[in-house]
């Protein structure tokens, strides 16, 4: 030791400062591990929401591979799991029956089948033990069947059941057999007479191939054209023609069924028409469009709804029915239901008014429509706004002549002509009662109609849709469904514009009694996870 150097002296800081050092690597360390159980954490959280979701689609493509089937073959469910189609339907309970997803490695699904109430496995020894043990007999879901499809990726599962029901009318925002004008609107007899016959075809079957009977005259080429809009499914039992880029459908969600092949939609253009057209057709598909689809078929008439009405609410001949809330009134006569009141009160019970034909003669035109104050022909005239459920049924027209309109939300209104559906717009007369092709007082500009209409053997048409000036637009929220595609306007101006648009609560509910294909196929009524 040098005699110069001092003894050493320790630092009183050294013992904290390395005591702060220790304790802050500890608390990187802590914080490190927490970061990284964090992350493992939200790893193995979102491989848990990964396979959940895989599963569920795994689940969504097991209903759609049932429902591919059953469209295929309307008997698909009666066979129960008796099938060589598909090897994943099991009975309820069993599950050993499974089928990969395609494109989905370890996604697979089993479908069960889910008895009818009070039954514990499907029979298929006959189309009566089938029905009897897998069709709900009851209650809400009446005449419906069930399936359960699970799903499965890594370690999840889900389940969803979905509910089959037959195709309905209501099922549809448009609904035509037939995509041509209707006879009545060829004007003369002959013509009329030769329409019945050559028009009430399919292109399928030959319509444009010939003449109408005792003319040079094909039958008339209705299209869709660009700026309209099916704002909700569609069914033909036709072909539909198009000019331009109409939209059909607002999301994948809907279908566009159309039961012609092979591509199931025309350009005006196509020399098959014998349209006289030029237009080519784009059409913008934003629904599932569907060829091949199976035809639905309306009964012939409504008259079985006249013995489910009760006797006080079963009229003759024309009368006019104004709605106010849960109340109606029915008269003989008088746009407001003011002359000679047949009835004043509650709708009825059971929801249903039937309107039959006396003595009634003569076939409509929508041409030169004059509006007699009194007819023995089972004419129903409709206005007014309502907050019940009601389905009125006309043995002949119904005419619409003013707003109907729905004020609550359980409202419901169902319209069932056997000929017609009408709205009521009137022409001018000269000093000698002729009429003019001008636009009389008492039509409803921009009407609003709400509610599902169905006119069995004719159209839904707009009186004197060829004359005077634009009526504004027809806003129909419900169902239209009729035989021949009925006119409402014409490109010159004349009538109304379209704006029809699907209650989505008619995929579920429906008015009082109204009637259902004699026909048809089945469709998923609802979907719910289990």
């Amino acid at each position: 030791m040098s005699l110069n150097a001092k003894p050493r002296q320790d630092d009183p800081e050294a013992g904290f400062t390395m005591i702060m050092v220790m304790i802050g690597l500890a608390a990187i360390a802590m914080l490190v591990m927490v970061a990284v159980t964090a992350v493992n954490g939200d790893v193995h959280q979102n491989a848990r929401d990964l396979s959940r979701k895989q599963a569920y689609e795994a689940a969504k493509a097991g209903i759609d591979d049932y429902a591919f089937h059953l469209h295929k073959d309307n008997g698909y469910w009666a066979r129960c799991t008796d099938i060589s189609e598909t090897n994943a339907v099991n009975q309820e309970g069993a599950i050993e029956r499974k089928r990969q997803v395609p494109g989905q490695t370890g996604a697979e699904y089993a479908i069960e089948l889910i008895p009818a109430e009070g039954e514990t496995t499907c029979d298929s020894t006959d189309i009566v033990t089938a029905n009897a043990t897998m069709i709900e007999p009851s209650g809400s879901f009446k005449g419906t069947f069930r399936i359960r499809s699970t799903g499965y990726s890594g370690n999840a599962e889900v389940s969803v059941v979905a509910t089959f029901k037959p195709a309905s009318f209501l099922d549809y925002v448009y609904f035509t057999q037939l995509e041509t004008s209707d006879p009545v609107t060829y004007g003369d007899e002959t013509t009329i007479k030769g329409a019945y016959e050559q028009c009430s075809k399919t292109i399928a079957d030959g319509r444009t191939e010939q003449h109408i009977p005792g003319t040079n005259q094909y039958c008339r080429t209705i299209s869709f054209v660009s700026g309209d809009e099916i704002n909700g499914p569609l069914h033909t039992n036709d072909a539909v023609v198009v000019c331009g880029s109409p939209t059909f459908g607002r999301d994948a969600n809907d279908p566009i069924e159309v039961s012609s092949p092979p591509t199931g939609w025309y350009s005006t253009s196509d020399s098959i028409l014998h349209s006289g057209s030029w237009c080519n057709g784009n059409p913008d598909f934003v629904g599932t469009f569907q060829t091949n689809s199976p035809v639905l078929i309306p009964p012939s008439n409504n008259s079985q709804l006249a013995t489910v009405a009760e006797p006080q609410f079963r009229f003759q001949g024309q009368v006019h029915i104004c709605l106010s809330g849960d109340d109606m009134t029915v008269s003989r006569t008088g746009t407001e239901c003011d002359g000679e009141v047949l009835y004043t009160g509650p709708i009825p019970g059971n929801g249903i008014v039937y309107v039959e034909n006396g003595t009634c003669s003569g076939e409509y035109t929508p041409f030169e429509v004059a509006y007699p104050e009194t007819s023995e022909c089972g004419n129903v005239y409709m206005r007014g706004s309502y907050t019940g459920q009601l389905t009125v049924a006309a043995g002949n027209d119904i005419i619409i002549n003013g707003d109907l309109e729905n004020e609550a939300e359980e409202g419901l209104l169902g319209l069932i002509a056997n000929n017609f559906i009408r709205v009521y717009h009137p022409m001018t007369e000269d000093s000698y009662g002729n009429l003019n092709c001008q636009n009389a007082s008492g039509y409803t500009y921009d009407i609003e109609i709400d509610a599902a209409v169905l006119a069995i053997n004719h159209s839904f048409i707009v009186d004197n849709y060829n004359c005077g000036s634009s009526l504004g637009t027809i806003n129909l929220l419900g169902a239209i469904s009729q035989k021949y595609r009925g006119a409402v306007g014409t490109t010159g101006g004349t009538g109304y514009l379209k704006n029809y648009v699907y209650d989505d609560r008619l995929h579920t509910i429906q008015p009082p009694s109204f009637l259902e294909p004699v026909q048809s196929d089945w469709v998923i009524g609802r979907e719910t996870v289990d």
